[in-house]
């Protein structure tokens, strides 16, 4: 990570485009707000949008933006991440998930700089940094005509590899306590503490998930956690390294035993959480306009993780409802 950090202060001061290939939740994201904060362009936005689940039509309204009745439901003009990015940083995560046909249209902003708006024929003169994010092998997909080949090469002014957090197990502790710390500054409360043995464990196990899955292991144990210190018998780890989500949970008294304080504590607990959990995704989707992909890039979550938690609250899978053009949002965070 620090040769990759050296790598990107030499490329700052340029204004190529930038690829970032790595495994889901490697911390792609974050890699390209340090492209952005080295660049010469530090003081403009860092706008994003997430290409992975968009329709043809949304995404290319969220990209170019559109004219008063381009489209059924467009009443007013919309001005696009293009136009709102302009003289600053755009970040395309997921890229490979742009239709062919947007990608053919992406190439043309790369190299001419230039756009027009849906249901417009007036081009339109932007300046932007290109920051593009994939966990998908791109040659693969250009082998199998997924991906546009000129596209892929015009990306690729300078090509990142983020290195799994398996690969980088001296970062996994301190990454952890911040993610406490931060977790502490929004909650108001002390910020909860990790015992060795849950040190150990953290360190031991793959991450999968990467730096997306430890933080929401060592968040969950937080909310568990009774006495500001957390111990291993606490982490959500699938490897055998910790106990599941269950065992981590106050067990149930046994029949006829007496149930005690700490078992009515931990029900208590388990669904004060559940009910959290929903009114959080409720929120979420309510914000994104229903759509199921930015709620769950939100809540710093998968769209399956967003998938799965619908059906474990017995929510209605929603579809995304039109929105007024002074609604619909940049994805800019």
């Amino acid at each position: 990570m620090n040769d990759l950090l050296r790598l990107i202060e030499r490329i700052g001061h340029s204004v190529i485009p930038v690829l970032l290939l790595g495994e889901s939740g490697a911390g792609k994201e974050v890699v390209a707000e340090w492209v952005h904060a080295f660049s010469r362009l530090a003081a403009r936005p860092l706008l994003r949008i997430n290409c992975a689940g968009l329709t043809d039509s949304v995404v290319e309204s969220e990209l170019f933006g559109h004219e008063r009745g381009a489209f059924t439901g467009a009443v007013q003009a919309h001005r696009g991440l293009f136009e709102a990015a302009d003289g600053g940083t755009l970040l395309l995560d997921e890229v490979a998930e742009l239709p062919l046909r947007t990608q053919a249209k992406l190439l043309r902003v790369l190299e001419a700089g230039e756009f027009s708006r849906l249901g417009s024929t007036q081009p339109r003169k932007v300046d932007i940094r290109f920051i593009a994010a994939t966990h998908r092998p791109l040659s693969e997909l250009v082998a199998s005509g997924e991906f546009r080949l000129d596209l892929y090469y015009r990306l690729s002014g300078a090509r990142l590899e983020i290195p799994p957090l398996r690969e980088r197990r001296e970062e996994i502790v301190p990454l952890a306590r911040h993610f406490l710390s931060r977790l502490a500054t929004r909650t108001g409360e002390a910020s909860a503490r990790l015992a060795p043995g849950a040190e150990r464990a953290l360190t031991q196990h793959d991450w999968p998930g990467n730096v997306r899955e430890l933080r929401n292991v060592v968040e969950y144990a937080a909310a568990l956690c009774s006495d500001g210190i957390i111990g291993a018998e606490l982490l959500e780890l699938e490897t055998g390294v910790g106990p599941s989500r269950d065992s981590a949970r106050p067990a149930a008294p046994s029949p006829g035993a007496s149930p005690g304080n700490l078992g009515k504590a931990g029900e208590a607990l388990r669904e004060q959480l559940e009910s959290f959990e929903r009114e959080c995704i409720e929120a979420a989707l309510a914000r994104c306009h229903n759509n199921q992909t930015r709620a769950a890039r939100e809540l710093g979550i998968s769209r399956r993780t967003m998938t799965n938690k619908l059906a474990k609250h017995q929510l209605e899978r929603p579809r995304q409802r039109p929105v007024d053009a002074g609604e619909v949002t940049s994805g800019a965070e």
